[in-house]
């Protein structure tokens, strides 16, 4: 990693990593469809919940709110937060 590593906005995954790469400069390939534009919100925050529980052993409804606060953590889903 370098000072200047980029990270997709949207996972925090680093855009130098080999598997990451997609067609956009901002996005990973996981995030992004065959064009580079950013998968839906409800199928992101499905998608990083299952991870975290296969992962956490949490179970759905945990792995959902850590899911929803790491994503909102990140620029591309910060307008999602719930305001404070």
């Amino acid at each position: 990693m370098t000072p200047d590593e980029k990270f997709c906005e949207s996972c925090g995954i680093p855009l130098s990593a080999p598997q990451a790469k997609g067609p956009s400069d901002t996005y990973c390939v996981y995030c992004t469809d065959d064009q580079g534009n950013l998968h839906a919100w409800d199928d992101m925050l499905a998608g990083t919940a299952g991870f975290l529980d296969s992962w956490q052993k949490v179970g759905p409804e945990e792995a959902r709110k850590r899911a929803f606060r790491y994503l909102t953590a990140m620029p591309a889903w910060a307008h999602k937060a719930d305001p404070q």
